[in-house]
């Protein structure tokens, strides 16, 4: 008979093998490896709710600070809180502190004048960078679709060499550098990059047009934004796209950019731009693996939310720069008010660490500062195209070629006259939120423990130097996304027996905004909720926006047929006395106002995390993202669950939908068709997309969910290939 001490030494082997993730370290080996920072010793720290109280925060951080203030977000918008905040930052730096802003290329370009006017008014201590610049790659597609034969000065079956030779000639020096970027541009690649970040597709469809022979005017190098002669040039490239328009026919081009932009909205596993475009480059380029690789990485966001000033004082959370985030409901507010969760700490001395993981994020290939978005992918045309289009309505369809030179002449405007206008709105927003919103005096708060222990977990694009792209299943820290690596050793955590938690404090929420699963999280939730993984009196809850609060609607369409997989699942394993217990529950609507979950906060217990990253593919497979873990504040994290508690119980703010999870199959079918409809006008509306593109798409949607429910009911029966093919399908999403 075996000894007691045997026997009990085995036990304990396979309770932690148990509640191990899948072969992973314990949490608490995680946590001392892939921290970016912590413990951060911290002299107070509070939970912020409300949205004025997050602004006040921020605007209290930059204010204050004396030295300098490091800012990365994935939206920094142009309206009224955000000149309140640029404002704030102005005079921080004119005060002689450093300020550095790091924003997300895609969704920053389109303000590309606004940040060019803020480096301006902050003089040489403001800084603005853009994330994920368009790859050296991407950039020689655009050069390939945008040169002439006549750039080359070879006609018909030579034409294709010559543009290769030239093309390869001009970036050699960048292709030699072993870094996937460049500043340089060729032919119309400028433009076919400003009408791609801009999301103009008329504009794409123009410098496309440009590429099959329709210029015979080579632009090359358009030069610094400074340039004397930059109107005049403008001026003759404007007389091309009008030739472009009416004798190169680009409306076909131009639809299947619009449909293109549509179905980025959805997120498909080959970037639906570059499907669009791949035909008009050679069949090299289709085929390059580098270059489909870059396509497919595209929209590859800084999702960061992150504000340190003077190294002492740390913002984050799930807030943006933007009014829905700094706003209460209020007339100004044009669209959603997010109810969302940050974090703001006063640290009891400078944090290096956190400075130096900032220090990473600004100084990665893959940031550009202002100057080199402007040298490979110029917005002159693109800021000027509303001049453009007047001058065709205005000069007989541009066939008057003189009335087109005095309407450019008229109206055309230099960036230092942009810059002009952007300054008197700015004034005007400024003094239209001072004098117009009123934040809230007494707002919600929930202070941590002073025993707390607090560290700082990021998602970046590389790995030991070089970069990354996803990560395979199960193998999230390898690839540099700690935070999902962290979640699963909080998840395998939860469901041990041994940690003296009571069955309510070992209870597990995921309060996110947009839930939809990566193969690894649906994986361990499965395995919790089936028993293959002893989770006993262990209840998983499930908080998160319906389709009437969210502003995402594709991912709660998708999110229906993972979770009826998993309700499928649990059906055919059936009940287990070791398994955890699920609800599933959502948001309601608002009356008289439309309020949405943004929030991005899961507890596992006593261990809660508050950060940037989302309940979905896109956070593991795409997106930097950023957050903290708390732990050892047991009466902070009480009373949150208090507090999401009593949001489930009442039954105006929130609905328990945990049983309509395993719904029929044809049932969900006839929903999905209105929930389509209801996307189809969102994102595609009736001045975009005409019936017959609409049924495309339509078409593709069916087709993705179909491939949701089938992956997922794989990944669950532990099929690690069917993981990885769902993650790279619906990393976009």
């Amino acid at each position: 008979m075996p000894s007691r001490h045997l026997i009990a030494t085995l036990t304990t082997a396979l309770i932690v093998a148990a509640c191990a993730p899948l072969g992973g370290p314990r949490l608490e080996a995680r946590i001392e490896t892939e921290a970016s920072a912590g413990p951060l010793a911290f002299a107070q720290a509070r939970a912020l709710f409300d949205n004025d109280a997050a602004f006040a925060a921020k605007l209290k951080a930059i204010e204050g600070a004396t030295e300098s203030v490091d800012l990365a977000y994935y939206i920094f918008a142009d309206d009224y809180s955000s000149a309140r905040m640029s404002q704030a930052l102005i005079e921080a730096a004119r005060r002689g502190v450093r300020v550095r802003i790091l924003v997300d290329y895609f969704s920053a370009y389109p303000d590309l004048d606004r940040f060019s006017w803020l480096e301006r008014e902050g003089g040489s201590r403001l800084e603005v960078r853009l994330y994920n610049r368009p790859t050296l790659e991407i950039v020689r597609d655009a050069a390939y679709l945008t040169t002439s034969c006549a750039d080359v000065g070879a006609p018909g079956t030579l034409c294709d060499d010559a543009k290769r030779d030239a093309i390869t000639a001009h970036f050699a020096v960048d292709a030699g550098s072993g870094r996937n970027t460049t500043n340089r541009s060729y032919a119309g690649s400028s433009l076919f990059l400003s009408g791609l970040y801009g999301k103009h597709a008329k504009l794409m469809a123009y410098a496309i047009a440009r590429g099959q022979a329709i210029d015979t005017e080579a632009l090359t190098q358009p030069g610094a934004a400074t340039d004397p002669d930059r109107i005049d040039q403008l001026k003759r490239l404007g007389k091309v796209y009008f030739k472009a328009r009416y004798l190169g026919g680009t409306q076909a081009i131009h639809a299947r950019l619009q449909l293109a932009f549509a179905r980025l909205a959805f997120a498909e596993q080959i970037n639906p731009v570059f499907e669009a475009v791949s035909s008009y480059l050679p069949l090299e380029r289709q085929n390059n693996a580098l270059a489909r690789r870059d396509w497919d990485y595209l929209t590859e966001f800084l999702h960061h939310k992150f504000l340190l000033a003077d190294q002492r004082t740390l913002v984050l959370g799930g807030r943006n720069v933007e009014d829905s985030y700094h706003m209460r409901p209020n007339p100004l507010a044009s669209k959603y008010i997010f109810m969302d969760t940050d974090l703001a700490i006063d640290l009891d001395r400078a944090a290096p660490r956190l400075a130096a993981s900032f220090d990473r994020l600004w100084s990665l290939d893959s940031v550009a500062t202002l100057d080199e978005v402007r040298s490979h992918a110029a917005n002159e045309l693109l800021a000027n195209f509303d001049v453009l289009d007047d001058a065709q309505a205005a000069c007989d369809q541009g066939r008057d070629v003189a009335c087109i030179d005095r309407h450019l002449d008229a109206h055309m405007l230099a960036l230092d006259e942009r810059m002009a206008r952007i300054a008197i709105a700015h004034q005007d927003r400024l003094e239209t939120y001072r004098s117009r919103y009123q934040p809230a005096a007494d707002t919600e708060a929930l202070p941590l423990d002073t025993t707390a222990s607090i560290h700082y977990f990021e998602n970046l694009p590389e790995v030991g130097g070089q970069r990354s792209y996803g990560a395979r299943h199960g193998e999230e820290a390898e690839a540099g996304k700690h935070i999902q690596s962290i979640w699963r050793g909080a998840l395998a955590r939860a469901c041990a027996p041994d940690t003296g938690a009571s069955a309510g404090e070992r209870g597990v929420v995921f309060h996110n905004a947009y839930l939809f699963l990566p193969s690894n999280l649906l994986q361990d939730l499965a395995a919790m909720l089936d028993g293959s993984r002893p989770c006993k009196d262990v209840g998983i809850t499930l908080l998160t926006n319906s389709l009437e609060t969210t502003d995402l609607n594709v991912v709660n369409l998708l999110a229906v047929w993972q979770l009826k997989a998993l309700a499928d699942h649990l059906a055919e394993t059936g009940p287990a006395p070791d398994a955890a217990r699920l609800r599933y529950l959502e948001y309601l609507p608002t009356a008289g106002a439309r309020l949405s979950l943004h929030s991005k906060v899961m507890v596992f217990g006593d261990d809660v995390f508050i950060g940037s990253a989302n309940a979905d593919v896109r956070s593991l497979m795409m997106d930097s993202n950023n957050g903290v873990l708390v732990r050892e504040a047991p009466r902070f994290a009480a009373a949150y669950r208090e507090r999401l508690a009593k949001i489930a119980a009442d039954p105006q703010r929130v609905a328990d939908r945990t049983r309509r999870l395993g719904r029929d199959q044809a049932e969900l079918a006839l929903d999905l068709d209105r929930m389509v409809d209801r996307l189809l006008a969102r994102y595609a509306g009736e001045d975009r997309l005409d019936d017959e593109q609409k049924s495309e798409l339509k078409r593709r949607i069916v087709a993705t969910t179909e491939r949701v429910y089938e992956l997922s009911r794989a990944i669950m029966r532990g099929d690690d290939d069917a993981a990885d093919r769902f993650n790279a399908l619906f990393k976009a999403i």
